[in-house]
């Protein structure tokens, strides 16, 4: 059992950590429905001169990879790795946007990848794990009101 245990723990240490473009994912149409102009975001350690501190907000968005049933089907194959990273990514922010709103806030600042409590931040990447079953974005912001 403490074999199982210990192999348990070592898969989930397996995760591949993928540098993903920030502004590839912003670009997708996807990206264009659900991120909001109206609230700022800025990434890696970039502040909004004259906002007001904030709220560090954490969110975390987890995709099982789909099955590929194209082969028995016939049907298209599965999203790639990057259009799956991108899509979760864009769900991140719109989370943190969300966030944003409810707090009255107008911009979302310092936006770092936050996969398993380990920060990487940037002002062009974003970092995507790829486990063996899954695909997650996991995002970490500030949400602030921007001064006058």
């Amino acid at each position: 059992m403490a074999g199982a245990l210990l192999a348990g723990g070592s898969a989930q240490a397996a995760d591949q950590l993928l540098s993903m473009p920030i502004d590839k994912a912003l670009a997708t149409p996807g990206a264009k429905e659900r991120v909001d102009p109206s609230i700022r975001l800025l990434f890696g350690f970039n502040k909004l001169p004259g906002a007001q501190d904030g709220q560090s907000f954490k969110t975390v968005k987890r995709m099982r990879r789909p099955i590929d049933n194209s082969r028995s089907t016939g049907g298209p194959p599965p999203p790639a790795d990057d259009e799956l990273c991108a899509t979760l990514f864009v769900q991140a922010v719109q989370e943190l946007q969300q966030r944003a709103t409810k707090e009255g806030g107008s911009a979302v600042v310092d936006i770092r990848s936050n996969w398993k409590d380990d920060e990487t931040a940037s002002d062009s990447t974003y970092v995507c794990a790829k486990g063996s079953a899954y695909l997650g974005v996991a995002l970490k912001g500030v949400v602030v009101k921007a001064g006058i």
